[in-house]
């Protein structure tokens, strides 16, 4: 693993960071971004992929410059577990909304419900739930549902990894699920529980990792809330590249940091195979920026992001 150095004295802080928090249920994902501003003092906070309140699990919040890094974890997928209740649909697709329809739950097997879920693994085409933060013309998709004018949302592609079943005591069932960024659980469900032609709704889902993070190396709001009252809470913060180790490194000399600050492209020759982004660093190890490809075979990198923003 590589290591970016994070502050370990107790009233230091970074001016970028990045905390893996565990989410209870409960909580939005808004509702920890605040808490975090609180303990930090830092307005400028961002999370990577919302977690419903009833959703537990892995939600990356992103301080300060960090934020530049959000629109990268796109690209990973991401693990997810969930207990289904068939039988039993709702309005919100998950056990907060209201019930829409009940049907009885036949006498499923295992390999019913695994050929039941056939359609729904790969590359898919899945509506979105009538409550989520989808927006049709400005207007967010759960907010036109509260006011009982829903929206007509548009199928969308994504691309489901992996689906197994992990359990099946009917009426419930426990699934995992490894899927791409705006992949709706919540809509499997849905799905699926049409497909077993009863219906279905989400009770529990848990987030466990996004690419190659887990919620093994998260901390939950209350442990930092107590870290932060011992004045301990930015050693929490993890290396801001933790999510970026399968990107090559460049370390940047601090002429050539500044040039980049300023916004000019550098002549790099990466010593390796390397993808459309590299992670420059300082020579102290900080991130300082992620930088593209100019054109291809040219050596020419010019600054996507920039995170540090002076010398």
């Amino acid at each position: 693993m590589s290591a970016e150095p994070v502050p370990r004295a107790s009233g230091q802080r970074p001016p970028a960071a990045l905390f893996l928090i565990d989410k209870p249920a409960g909580p939005t994902s808004h509702d920890i971004v605040n808490q975090l501003r609180r303990l930090t003092g830092v307005r400028r906070i961002g999370h990577a992929g919302t977690l419903d309140p009833l959703a537990t699990g892995l939600l990356p919040l992103f301080v300060g410059p960090a934020t530049r890094l959000i629109e990268y974890l796109a690209a990973y997928p991401k693990r997810y577990t969930a207990r289904l209740r068939l039988g039993i649909s709702t309005d919100t697709d998950d056990a907060h909304g209201d019930v829409i329809a009940e049907a009885p739950v036949p006498p499923l097997t295992r390999a019913q419900i695994d050929a039941a879920a056939m359609p729904f693994r790969g590359a898919i085409s899945q509506v979105p739930p009538t409550f989520s933060a989808v927006k049709v013309k400005g207007v967010v998709a759960h907010r036109a549902a509260r006011r009982g004018d829903p929206l007509p949302l548009q199928a969308r592609a994504v691309t489901v990894h992996a689906l197994t079943i992990d359990d099946w005591q009917s009426p419930e069932l426990r699934i995992a699920v490894t899927c791409s960024t705006g992949t709706y659980v919540r809509a499997i469900a849905r799905d699926l529980g049409a497909a077993l032609g009863c219906g279905a709704h989400l009770v529990e889902m848990r987030r466990t990792a996004i690419g190659a993070v887990s919620t093994d190396e998260a901390i939950t709001p209350n442990a930092l809330e107590a870290a932060f009252a011992a004045a301990t809470g930015w050693e929490h913060a993890v290396p801001l590249d933790r999510f970026f180790e399968d990107w090559q490194r460049v370390v940047l000399a601090d002429d050539q940091v500044t040039r980049l600050i300023q916004g000019q492209p550098l002549h790099i020759q990466p010593r390796e195979e390397h993808g459309p982004h590299l992670l420059a660093k300082d020579r102290a190890g900080r991130v300082v920026a992620v930088l593209a490809a100019a054109s291809p075979g040219s050596g020419l990198w010019r600054p996507a992001k920039v995170l540090r923003v002076t010398g």
